[in-house]
């Protein structure tokens, strides 16, 4: 069976999708890649900044989770045949397609542009997409952002056919992994975790496309409908990411732990402490009966943790939130000010109202 994959560059998916199938040593007769000009698909400037970027992550505290294995590099390495198209929906592309005549193409790392319908009806034994969530749940893009926002307690990859529409094709495969209550999963730990997921049902799917050499029968799927709709692209407008602290802690917690992003260059989300601006970095959410905590009234109070941080609860709520780590505002693109736990700072703060100004 004769394979063209396609991803983007620097995608967890995408990558460990490619690696698995050239392990279990699948015909992949070519590789498609978005042509651009992104300079980390440099090999030397990549291990340059590979370099930095695990300095910058050391000296001002934040974790250093971007994508920074190839999939160009890794395809390169192993003699795979490697295309560039700027446009999926261009006539050259079409004719390389023609000229390559995969049996069938598999988005193993997504791609920037709706597939035409020549395109992915082209192969006998269809196109198929991996995608990180339990479909027919959050379809679109920024997907396990989306899903940290909404504290969802489970996730999962899809494996699909592709149709006229993002994320619409009937499911082929499917595989669930559990977050629970408490986590802290940032977006990019469950895209990565997915995407091993995704890794590990391709084989299987593709050995029996091969077997049926035929279309496959498709999977009746059923989840939470309160996440069936088509989610758009994140944003970072900074009016998005002030902190509404009406919502309950938990709520907080997971859109803290959404807005999580590969550096501290970013806007994040946003609060006060004696009238000075913060980017609140990093939470953790603890259940409260079992902190030993008590407080009296509805407004939140800064409360000292077993561990020695400090944290935020009232009396109504169930949970506690623990202040891991905030920054100094700045609304620029710079490193400006290194990321620091709050709880020597917030000391005298103990068993005092939060304020939010």
């Amino acid at each position: 069976m004769r394979i063209l994959y396609v991803t983007r560059h620097f995608n967890h998916s995408g990558y460990l999708i490619l690696k698995r199938l050239v392990e279990e040593q699948f015909n992949i007769v070519g590789v498609l890649f978005h042509d651009d000009d992104d300079p980390l698909r440099d090999d030397l400037y990549r291990e340059t900044y590979t370099q930095d970027y695990f300095k910058l992550s050391a000296q001002y505290g934040f974790e250093p989770l971007k994508t920074l294995e190839s999939e160009e590099a890794f395809a390169k390495s192993n003699g795979l045949n490697c295309l560039y198209f700027k446009s999926i929906k261009s006539d050259a592309f079409y004719n390389a397609l023609q000229d390559l005549g995969p049996d069938i193409i598999v988005l193993g790392g997504g791609w920037h542009e709706l597939l035409p319908e020549r395109v992915y009806s082209y192969p006998r034994l269809g196109c198929i997409n991996t995608h990180p969530s339990l479909l027919p749940e959050f379809r679109g893009t920024s997907i396990t952002r989306w899903q940290i926002k909404y504290g969802v307690r489970q996730s999962g990859s899809s494996i699909h056919y592709v149709n006229d529409m993002f994320d619409t094709g009937a499911v082929l495969a499917q595989k669930k992994i559990v977050l629970g209550d408490y986590h802290t999963v940032t977006p990019q730990e469950l895209f990565y975790k997915l995407g091993a997921l995704g890794a590990s049902m391709m084989p299987e799917l593709l050995r029996r496309i091969d077997e049926a050499q035929a279309i496959l029968p498709t999977l009746s799927v059923s989840h939470n409908e309160a996440y069936y709709s088509y989610f758009k692209k994140w944003t970072w407008n900074e009016d998005q990411l002030i902190v509404d602290w009406t919502r309950p802690l938990r709520n907080i917690h997971y859109f803290i732990l959404s807005c999580t992003q590969e550096d501290y260059k970013y806007l994040g989300p946003i609060f006060y402490i004696n009238k000075t601006k913060y980017f609140i970095r990093k939470t953790k959410l603890h259940p409260k009966d079992v902190m030993s905590i008590e407080v009296k009234g509805s407004g939140l109070v800064y409360v000292e943790l077993p561990n020695g941080n400090v944290g935020l609860t009232s009396e109504v709520s169930d949970d506690v939130l623990e202040l891991v780590q905030i920054q100094v505002y700045a609304n620029s693109l710079k490193h400006e000010h290194i990321a620091f736990n709050p709880s020597e700072m917030l000391n005298p703060l103990l068993n005092t109202p939060f304020t939010n100004e």
